[in-house]
């Protein structure tokens, strides 16, 4: 393992994620998505303590979403937002 993050969802996003909030505290990512209304979602697991140590020292995260039917899947790098202490 090299130390980057790699996001991938198994549903679709309402619109390309724009950056992800991380809350150090709670150990949860929030995804913001590029929409006119700043709509975002925050991810109901917690991040166990060894990742999190590794989320802490990342800037960026590479968003997968999931791929309609016949479409190659993609990925993209977005900001990763450190929140807390």
């Amino acid at each position: 393992m090299d130390g980057r993050l790699l996001l991938g969802s198994s549903e679709p996003f309402p619109a390309d994620v724009k950056y992800i909030e991380y809350y150090k505290e709670q150990r949860l990512f929030s995804l913001v998505f590029d929409t006119d209304d700043e709509e975002s979602s925050l991810m109901p697991c917690e991040v166990p303590n060894d990742v999190a140590e590794i989320v802490h020292k990342c800037a960026s995260i590479m968003v997968i979403p999931l791929a309609e039917a016949g479409i190659e899947p993609y990925g993209y790098m977005v900001a990763l937002i450190q929140i807390g202490v």
